[in-house]
């Protein structure tokens, strides 16, 4: 059976990783999913997470942080890799492709869905904009852990922990490729998958 290594930037990278292979490919993880604590780490190991393409698929999961993807990927991968390595980005960021199921998110924050962006890949900062939604929550909870009380433009010590649950139980993926070209792109190259693997 095919299995895949899943790596991420960060906490939700490797969540959305997890739900990519399993709805695209149905393919069990070769270890648990790898979460790289940040894109310095990530792009310091590429050449390593590249050599676990020798034995699986392994599907790497960033953001672009409104970075140019093309040149991102070409400064952080080399002339060749391997046809099992994906790197695909997130524009901007991965909170953009969670806001692309945009009924869902609104019903998970509790807010109207009319305020959750149409073109979430078009927001210049969609980590801030994940913010104000949440700060709109009308579940208590929400409002006082996925925000710091602190620092309100900054994500609460529950930012990670609530939106993993949104991820893993609310997020629908048929949905959110209708309003993320970004994620439309990376579906198609992950069900590519399919055939290089055969």
């Amino acid at each position: 059976m095919n299995q895949i290594y899943v790596i991420g930037e960060d906490v939700l990278c490797c969540a959305i990783g997890e739900r990519l292979a399993r709805d695209i490919l149905g393919w069990p993880l070769a270890q648990p999913v790898i979460n790289k604590r940040g894109v310095t780490k990530l792009v310091k190991d590429m050449q390593r997470h590249i050599g676990l393409a020798r034995a699986h698929a392994v599907l790497c999961i960033a953001d672009t942080d409104r970075g140019c993807a093309k040149e991102l990927r070409g400064r952080w991968l080399p002339a060749h890799t391997p046809e099992r390595f994906l790197l695909r980005l997130a524009v901007p960021m991965i909170e953009s492709w969670l806001m692309a199921d945009h009924k869902a998110l609104a019903e998970f924050f509790g807010v109207a869905d009319s305020v959750v962006p149409r073109n979430p890949d078009d927001e210049p900062n969609a980590k801030r904009t994940m913010l104000g939604l949440a700060r709109r929550s009308r579940r208590r909870i929400l409002r006082e852990e996925v925000v710091s009380t602190f620092d309100p433009s900054k994500p609460g010590t529950g930012y990670n922990t609530h939106l993993r649950s949104y991820v893993a139980t609310n997020w629908r993926l048929q949905e959110a490729v209708q309003r993320s070209p970004s994620l439309a792109r990376a579906v198609r190259r992950i069900d590519a998958l399919k055939n290089a693997d055969a």
